[in-house]
């Protein structure tokens, strides 16, 4: 048992890059606010300031549930110096047993600084296969040493982790991401027509951060081979999201080879009605880890067109081979779509099966349960 005495809650320190909306820090959220408070006593810390009012919605749960994150301002190299030294003072005085980072520049920061305070167990959050910024796995290669469990959102991001930053097979534990089913179901479908577009349109949803990993070039340059390519239905291709690619995808939507059949609704707090009323969820992704938005598109009982990339399969099981492409296969990817707007009953079937997987294997209190099991092993083991 801890040498913090078997009654009192084990101290974990959450550290995350910003708590913006999106993948990881949902996560976070997830995990912050449903972990037993009888077993541990959770703080936050976020590299970067507060999210702007409009993106604020993470943080308000946060605070909603007794949680007031640390905010350590950093925005560039220098600042994130200076966050190094305060994150390493907050360890110092709130002494937690295990620090759990979230994305790339809060996983090295924190364990550094969780070192050199003698925080006793640092795990790091991976939650992709890096493939273009190759000092990302120079750095990890670098301090890997100093970090005692891995926690992958897929296998194949634990095989690349293992592969090409040279982790310890044995460091690293595969922990999926979990839906919150309930509140997804509580949230009806968006009624088309309130965006201008047809009632009887057939929606091609795009939801995402856009760049270049996430393939928003590939999606903009397929979109007049998707609007073509059942024109018996009534194709519109919709975008929504935020990113380097935004000049793009606005320059796009004026351009008259998408017919007036291409929208960006830009970036919205809730994405989940646009789901729920879509006739297919895309994601021509380069390279992931487990992609979020294939989650909740599963959970809202729709059908998706991915990418092969680290962790889709995972995600869809035995649906993988109707709803994916072999990476760079564009010509498979779009009759993937097309295959899914020409047949209701195909949609239909592949919806129920991805809910079905959503329930059973990625349901968030199994994602939670997993975590504190590890918390509570890790302790064990480090302070025995």
């Amino acid at each position: 048992m801890s040498s913090s005495g078997p009654c009192r809650p084990i101290r974990v320190s959450l550290c995350i890059t910003e708590l913006e909306p999106g993948g990881a820090e949902k996560n976070l959220v997830e995990l912050a606010t449903r972990a037993d408070r009888r077993r541990f006593s959770i703080d936050v810390v976020s590299l970067k300031p507060a999210p702007p009012p409009d993106r604020s919605k993470l943080l308000t749960r946060l605070v909603a549930a007794g949680i007031c994150p640390v905010f350590l301002g950093a925005k560039g190299p220098l600042t994130g110096l200076l966050a190094l030294t305060r994150l390493r003072r907050i360890f110092v005085h709130t002494k937690p047993l295990i620090v759990q980072s979230f994305l790339f520049h809060a996983n090295l920061l924190s364990r550094i600084a969780a070192r050199l305070s003698g925080v006793p167990a640092v795990i790091a959050g991976v939650r992709v296969a890096e493939k273009a910024k190759r000092w990302h796995l120079w750095a990890e290669r670098l301090t890997q040493r100093w970090v005692d469990r891995y926690v992958c959102v897929s296998t194949g991001v634990a095989q690349h982790l293992v592969r090409h930053c040279r982790v310890p097979q044995q460091k690293t534990v595969v922990i999926p991401n979990g839906v919150d089913l309930r509140a997804i179901d509580e949230k009806p479908p968006v009624q088309w027509s309130q965006y201008g577009l047809p009632a009887s349109a057939d929606v091609i949803l795009y939801v995402g951060r856009l760049d270049f990993q996430k393939g928003v070039d590939l999606l903009l340059k397929l979109a007049p081979q998707l609007i073509e390519a059942a024109p018996q239905t009534n194709p519109h291709v919709v975008i929504v999201g935020d990113g380097p690619d935004r000049s793009k995808v606005e320059a796009a939507v004026r351009m008259p080879d998408f017919q007036g059949r291409l929208h960006y609704l830009g970036w919205l707090t809730d994405p989940i009605p646009l789901m729920r009323a879509a006739r297919v969820i895309v994601l021509p992704s380069r390279w992931e880890g487990m992609p979020n938005v294939i989650l909740e598109a599963m959970a809202c009982k729709r059908p998706v067109v991915a990418m092969n990339v680290e962790g889709v399969a995972e995600l869809l099981g035995e649906g993988a081979e109707l709803q994916t492409a072999p990476p760079r296969c564009e010509s498979d990817w779009v009759a993937r779509v097309r295959a899914l707007l020409t047949n209701p009953n195909l949609c239909a079937r592949l919806g129920q099966l991805n809910r079905a997987r959503a329930e059973g294997l990625f349901n968030i209190d199994r994602m939670v349960g997993a975590y504190e099991e590890l918390w509570e092993r890790l302790v064990s083991q480090a302070t025995r």
